[in-house]
């Protein structure tokens, strides 16, 4: 009697720990979520936010793990990269991680688009202007803010005398370093991406005037062919004049964002939303991701096509079995809504882990083994870094706004046909 009393009492405190964790791990993916400015999420989308920030951590934690390794003096230029990759595959696959940058520009396109797009559709009035500004500037201009001028401290306690990068922190704080300096920031080098998204959130409510177009085919064409000519422009005149700063504004990456708007379009319509999910667009995603990566490593001649690349391989995420319910899964949808706070810090962070874990690693180590190890010991660090970060920077100003706005009612299913 007695045995069967202590298993019953044991069963009990398993059962009561059971509860308490999957209670802490609600506590922490409910605190981990992110807040919409409308209060309407579609998870799609932060999936595949998940999906582009993993690809850029990807390639930078592979460029500072390089050098700091021994393995190479630096990895900068695409010289760098192929010269490196001899020692792995997975070097000239990280090569292609630096590509993040543009499945971003998609994503933006696509959800500043959907607004617009929604309203116009519907036959209401678009967004005001005012209040579209400032959710903006009271989403993303805090968080930016924080963060530069927190890496700017710390280089001032790294170096002592941080008053030579005043200049590039007033820059960055304005979003026109590219246009003043021509290069990345030193303060925080990925912010070139964020300048270029603020000349582009600046231009959204004139561009969107095309979803009052009510010919669809005739809209989209004219999106397509807006694709192709930045595409064109992008390889053919711009990186060719040898400038240094158009290549870090706005005109050089035109087609992504437009992309996004092309998206939005085929969202909304019909056709995309009575579709059923099949493995058959799962094989389109798989499809088209290794055509990028083709193109990115060897096809260089198909460059022009890689937005609509992306476009097609964000659709079969959405509507392939397999990838929408990879995309959906609750910690990818988590970690997704954290990419802002992630890419802000992700270079800083693996930068200064690898002070700590550099001296274990080892030339005679296979470069798999030893990078491997290396990502083992700091991504779980770089992730619950973030996470803190998201929460006392980010998240608190998602739900902050300096308009009070007045809902309009718009359907839930507009038709883009």
């Amino acid at each position: 009697m007695e045995y069967f009393q202590r298993r019953f009492s044991s069963r009990i405190r398993l059962s009561n720990l059971a509860v308490f964790l999957r209670a802490c791990h609600e506590w922490v993916a409910r605190s981990l979520s992110r807040v919409t400015s409308t209060g309407d999420l579609i998870p799609e989308v932060d999936g595949l936010r998940f999906i582009a920030i993993s690809v850029v951590v990807f390639h930078h934690l592979v460029s500072i793990y390089l050098p700091v390794s021994g393995r190479v003096l630096q990895v900068r230029s695409y010289a760098d990269w192929m010269a490196a990759s001899d020692q792995s595959w997975m070097i000239r696959l990280a090569y292609c991680g630096h590509f993040g940058v543009q499945l971003f520009f998609v994503i933006s396109g696509f959800i500043l688009a959907l607004p617009f797009a929604k309203r116009a559709f519907s036959e209401l009035p678009a967004p005001e202007l005012k209040g579209y500004y400032l959710r903006r500037v009271t989403r993303i201009e805090p968080p930016y803010v924080i963060c530069l001028l927190l890496l700017f401290f710390l280089f001032w306690l790294d170096k002592g005398d941080a008053a030579a990068r005043i200049p590039n922190l007033i820059a960055s704080l304005f979003y026109s370093h590219g246009l003043v300096f021509g290069h990345e920031s030193p303060v925080n080098g990925v912010t070139w991406s964020l300048e270029v998204e603020i000349q582009f959130y600046l231009l959204v409510p004139f561009l969107v005037r095309i979803f009052r177009w009510r010919n669809a085919a005739l809209r989209r064409a004219l999106m397509l062919a807006a694709i192709l000519g930045g595409s064109f422009l992008s390889l053919n005149v711009i990186y060719p004049s040898g400038s240094s700063r158009l290549p870090l504004t706005f005109l050089n990456f035109s087609h992504y964002f437009l992309t996004g708007f092309l998206l939005a379009d085929l969202y909304l319509s019909s056709a995309t939303r009575e579709r059923k999910k099949t493995f058959a667009w799962d094989l389109v995603a798989v499809a088209s991701a290794a055509m990028m990566l083709a193109t990115l490593m060897w096809i260089g001649t198909l460059y022009y096509l890689l937005p609509l690349m992306i476009g097609v391989f964000y659709a079969g995420c959405y509507l392939g079995r397999l990838s929408n319910a990879f995309v959906r899964l609750r910690w990818i949808v988590i970690i997704g809504g954290m990419c802002y706070t992630i890419y802000l810090y992700h270079v800083t962070l693996i930068g200064r882990a690898f002070v700590h874990t550099g001296a274990w690693t080892s030339l005679a180590r296979s470069f798999s083994t030893d990078f491997l190890m290396q990502a083992a010991l700091i991504l779980p660090v770089l992730l619950a870094m973030c996470a803190w970060l998201f929460l006392v920077s980010e998240k608190p100003f998602m739900r902050w706004s300096l308009t009070r706005r007045q809902p309009v009612a718009v359907p839930s299913v507009v038709s883009a046909d």
